[in-house]
């Protein structure tokens, strides 16, 4: 019997705008789950959004989040199978208050009506398991500004993980290291070293960072590195690739797709 083989589609992975053709955090597993819903996912064709039937966010930042309300407007109404929504108590209320308010846009959880609404939210808690067909979805606490997860996407034939935003952090690579079977590790990387202070108060990850949190990585898979910011892209990467990291890197890119 033929094992079935995930997708990961990179729809976005930079810190900010300003790179063409290369917009914020989003991840399409298969055609139905989202990872997050920056401005990556505004290029996906109408066809492909309307396939789209859960969203996992990592947490309540704008560059995570501000292509929801178009996704949810844009098929809206002629959708076959409710939006879900899945994300912590902060995000979720994040979402409510601050977005779907009925003055920034429209209560799409009351659209067409309360009883049959285009969207839902799922209130997860830091430590969650989320079963979708033959993939499991697990959820791990991270270190950022406000609450946080990690997702670790595990199927029949491997696993993958996505630190979402985080600083130091310890718990994300102690389950890491419990997968035998995990193939690719995308890390965040958002400033250059000689904005370490801006990292840890922002709460984000430089290459002298990425490279210690990597000490505690057990695992051969890959690591891809994402969320570098575009005003410091270049040193950002130079320091990356230099000879300070403890195994091989690689930067992620719009449009990669990796199999799982």
């Amino acid at each position: 019997m033929s094992t079935h083989h995930s997708t990961v589609e990179v729809l976005g992975c930079s810190g900010s705008i300003g790179i063409r053709g290369e917009g914020t955090t989003s991840f399409l597993i298969d055609d139905d789950l989202l990872i997050d819903a920056g401005s990556g996912l505004n290029d996906l064709e109408f066809s492909r959004l309307e396939r789209i039937n859960h969203l996992v966010l990592t947490h309540s930042h704008l560059d995570h989040i501000c292509s929801l309300p178009f996704l949810v407007d844009t098929v809206g109404v002629g959708r076959k199978q409710i939006l879900r929504i899945y994300g912590l108590q902060h995000t979720i209320d994040a979402l409510k208050e601050c977005i779907f308010n009925e003055r920034i846009w429209p209560d799409f959880t009351r659209i067409p009506n309360k009883d049959n609404p285009v969207m839902e939210y799922v209130v997860i808690e830091p430590h969650s398991t989320l079963q979708f067909g033959n993939r499991t979805i697990q959820t791990v606490p991270v270190t950022h500004t406000v609450p946080a997860i990690g997702v670790i996407l595990d199927t029949p034939s491997g696993s993958w993980c996505f630190s979402g935003d985080t600083h130091q952090t310890d718990e994300l690579y102690q389950v890491l290291n419990t997968r035998p079977k995990l193939k690719y590790f995308f890390l965040e990387a958002a400033f250059p070293d000689k904005e370490k202070w801006l990292a840890d108060l922002a709460k984000h990850l430089c290459p002298s960072l990425v490279f210690g949190e990597l000490g505690k990585l057990n695992s051969d898979c890959e690591v891809w590195i994402s969320h570098l910011k575009p005003r410091e892209f270049r040193q950002i990467q130079s320091e990356l690739l230099g000879h300070g990291s403890p195994r091989p890197l690689q930067l992620l890119a719009a449009r990669m797709i990796f199999h799982i």
